[in-house]
């Protein structure tokens, strides 16, 4: 029994590329958790119906990224509920922001709305407070191809060159010379040079991301999935799971979710049949 753990250890830290695995579990992963602390752990990964709060699909991952979870999240959705709405909308937070998402995204012509990191550190003023003249602080002008200071300045565009087979757009201005600002932006150099290897998609993303709609649809994920997380851990009492091992974990993860499902439903018959649709409390 030893040897066999062991040997199912040894093959687990053979397949990922961290130095450390759990001799209790050795298919979890050494993962960031809410606090910025590193934790042995998986990835929990929910789709969720905005108007009913019910989850349409559910994973767990030993990746310690999102980057690859919004595509599989989209598909188990459609294995739940069969072929999208025409009308559906989709809203992931910057961890799902990649060049595959996006294209996929595009090429199943679904109606989207992922911001980029400059986005998510403007929404929380964090650069705006800290780093006021931080390239995130840059406001890019599609329609002019150039990019505007916080000093109100044009950067604009000089040449594209590629690195590691990725276009390389860049933007430059000597007019920090005789800016008052200038050590505080460009430190040591002495002018300003922003380089954009953002494609065609991700500028349409980040656009739709500024528009109204985008800044509504965005704030409506903020409840949609944040509710349910908090509703499995406060409500139901699940901060952690008890079983080991990916297979086993993902049916302890389904039934976590059955378990909010089936309360949702409840509750929304309830509410259904109270007087005058009264919210139940």
């Amino acid at each position: 029994m030893v040897l066999k753990k062991l040997n199912h250890a040894e093959k687990e830290l053979k397949k990922t590329k961290q130095k450390t695995i759990s001799l209790t579990d050795p298919e979890c992963r050494w993962m960031m958790n809410k606090k910025n602390r590193m934790e042995l752990s998986y990835n929990m990964q929910i789709a969720v119906d905005h108007d009913s709060g019910i989850i349409l699909s559910n994973t767990v991952t030993q990746d310690p990224t999102d980057h690859y979870q919004l595509i599989p999240q989209i598909e188990y959705t459609i294995e739940t509920i069969g072929q999208l709405p025409d009308d559906i909308t989709i809203s992931a937070d910057n961890g799902y922001f990649t060049k595959t998402n996006l294209q996929y995204l595009d090429e199943n012509e679904l109606d989207s709305y992922i911001p980029n990191r400059k986005q998510v550190y403007e929404s929380k003023k964090y650069f705006i407070n800290n780093k006021p003249y931080s390239k995130h602080n840059f406001k890019y002008d599609q329609q002019k191809d150039l990019y505007i200071c916080p000093n109100n300045e044009t950067i604009n565009y000089k040449k594209t060159y590629k690195y590691n087979n990725v276009n390389m757009r860049q933007y430059y201005t000597n007019k920090c010379l005789k800016c008052t600002n200038q050590l505080e932006c460009t430190g040591k150099n002495r002018v300003k040079i922003i380089t954009d290897y953002g494609s065609i998609l991700s500028k349409q993303m980040a656009l739709k991301m500024e528009t109204e709609k985008g800044k509504i649809e965005f704030a409506k994920r903020k409840i949609t999935v944040e509710w349910p997380f908090g509703n499995i851990k406060e409500n139901l009492k699940y901060t952690e799971y008890i079983t080991r091992g990916i297979k086993q974990t993902q049916t302890e993860n389904n039934l976590i979710s059955i378990s909010h499902n089936i309360k949702r439903i409840h509750n929304q018959k309830i509410n259904k049949n109270k007087p005058n649709n009264q919210p139940n409390t």
